[in-house]
């Protein structure tokens, strides 16, 4: 989505709410032209932009999360497009929420906190993710903005893959090559996190043949709904990422999202021996507590998650 002002994380504006008004008032052909297109919330097109920009494994896919809006012990269904065998091995989620005026007050609630938590640890979660921003002219690319961030944190986007006629080596993927360059160019031990992601996403902005992959994908035939034009267009909706993180030999929930200042650490996962879906299910307790919860009269939430097939 589209920032009007890459300088706005200084103020105690939010940037999510600055680019939907920013998308609402601007609708000239002239603004969106380079702008990324949204991707539907639809699992067939998050896998394939997963497998042409990273050369995701065959073994896994995105798939629909179902039943994780009931009690504290949801019945988790993951519903695959393609396939009915899968396995409880879930490598991140991506969620879809609705952007009200009640979401929005909590997320300034948020910024706030995040201004005055124990640097110690917010510098101990930066360093062990890949987190970007949602620069100017990524449109309303949220969902490309959260689907890269679940691969590159997620170790599943491969290097390379060999090249079928031996003639150039191995292929690079696009993403892996994109976070290399990343990695190079800012690698600096005191660089502060606002103008590390910031780096990033603008690195990504300028990288065209992600930004190709990510509108081929949005275009895709198996999109069931006509795909949006890139900045004349207010959907009133987000995406952001969840991933499991080690922090000092505990795994936690770590939401990403290109228009927050943080990574955000949403608590440790409860390990329990008699649930293969701990993390899953971890994700699920969270967006209960800190979407839904807020708009219970909503039903326009949904999670996907990134999962290996059984064997």
């Amino acid at each position: 989505m589209i920032s009007p002002d890459d300088s706005s994380d200084n103020e105690e504006g939010d940037r999510l709410k600055d680019i939907h008004h920013h998308l609402s008032t601007n609708k000239s052909p002239s603004n969106s032209s380079s702008s990324w297109l949204p991707l539907e919330s639809n699992p067939a097109i998050f896998t394939s932009y997963a497998r042409s920009t990273s050369h995701l494994s065959q073994s896994w896919e995105f798939v629909d999360v179902l039943g994780f809006g009931g009690g504290a012990k949801d019945d988790l269904l993951l519903l695959s497009p393609t396939e009915s065998n899968l396995s409880n091995i879930v490598a991140g989620a991506i969620f879809l929420f609705p952007t009200t005026d009640t979401i929005y007050a909590d997320r300034g609630l948020q910024k706030l906190h995040l201004r005055t938590q124990n640097q110690r640890h917010q510098g101990a979660l930066s360093r062990n993710v890949f987190h970007l921003e949602q620069v100017k002219g990524f449109g309303n690319a949220c969902g490309t903005i959260a689907a890269t961030h679940v691969l590159l944190n997620s170790g599943l986007a491969l290097p390379d893959i060999p090249d079928p006629f031996n003639e150039s080596g191995p292929i690079a993927s696009p993403l892996s090559t994109y976070k290399n360059t990343c990695i190079k160019i800012t690698k600096t031990d005191d660089q502060e996190h606002d103008s590390l992601r910031r780096q990033r996403g603008e690195m990504l902005v300028q990288t065209q043949e992600l930004h190709n992959i990510s509108d081929r994908s949005a275009q895709s035939t198996t999109s069931q709904t006509p795909c949006p034009e890139s900045g004349d267009t207010y959907l009133g909706h987000h995406y952001c990422a969840f991933i499991p993180v080690k922090i000092d030999g505990t795994n936690h929930v770590v939401e990403l999202d290109g228009t927050k200042i943080r990574p955000i650490d949403h608590g440790t996962i409860d390990n329990n021996d008699d649930d293969d879906n701990t993390f899953l299910r971890a994700v699920a307790n969270v967006v209960k507590r800190k979407w839904m919860a807020l708009e219970p009269n909503r039903i326009d939430f949904s999670l996907m998650a990134l999962v290996k097939k059984a064997q």
